[in-house]
């Protein structure tokens, strides 16, 4: 959470709560005269900003870049917040949602908003992985250690955490105490990958049929 001073970002970050998977902490102010500007390192960067945006937050904005998601706090002083957040959207280049943290305005939609932002990061980040473990079997010295590990329960869970929230709009862990319902799953995901999608879902929804395939595997033998 970052931004000028007197913006809000303590009282947006105790609005926001607890952000399941994630730290949320708060950067320096910026624009302090005398002190350099923070670092922007996290991988979702949360602005908080007033109407209007200031040059500070447009060069805060500017390094966050795909990072960034702007939060026009002390919405309850607007005339039409839904305006004004469109044209701080537009000043800073970052999507922006107007919030009021004191009457929690907002709140809910910012909640779902980071939660979507996080879930993609994560993916990216997975499929990262994934994508240089795969390039390694190439490498014959460490070809059939990493297809060993390509093939183990671990790898299989950092493939599917590579896939996108919409493409896993199912749940895609069902309770391992649960196997008919990991096998329903398994179904599912099984016609899924006979349905015509594209490349990347087709691939989708098989990584999710084998983890779902597995699960109802150790709950057999429980």
């Amino acid at each position: 959470m970052t931004g000028r001073a007197g913006v809000g970002r303590s009282a947006v970050i105790a609005a926001l709560g607890p952000v399941q998977g994630a730290e949320v902490a708060e950067t320096p102010a910026w624009d302090v005269p005398g002190a350099e500007d923070p670092a922007l390192t996290a991988e979702l960067i949360l602005l908080v900003v007033c109407d209007p945006p200031r040059r500070a937050d447009v060069a805060a904005a500017g390094i966050a870049g795909d990072r960034g998601l702007a939060v026009l706090n002390k919405a309850d002083t607007l005339a039409d917040s839904a305006v004004a957040a469109e044209r701080a959207a537009a000043v800073l280049g970052v999507p922006c949602l107007p919030v009021d943290s004191r009457s929690q305005f907002g709140v809910a939609d910012l909640r779902i908003a980071v939660t979507e932002r996080l879930g993609a990061c994560l993916a990216a980040r997975a499929a990262g992985l994934s994508a240089e473990l795969r390039a390694l079997i190439g490498t014959a010295s460490v070809r059939d250690a990493v297809e060993d590990y390509l093939a183990c329960d671990e790898a299989l869970t950092v493939a599917v955490a590579a896939i996108l929230p919409q493409e896993g709009e199912m749940q895609a862990e069902p309770p391992p105490d649960d196997p008919a319902l990991a096998l329903r799953r398994a179904r599912t995901w099984r016609g899924r990958m006979n349905g015509g999608f594209d490349a990347r879902s087709t691939r989708a929804a098989l990584t999710l049929h084998r983890s779902a395939v597995r699960q109802w595997a150790r709950g057999e033998v429980r």
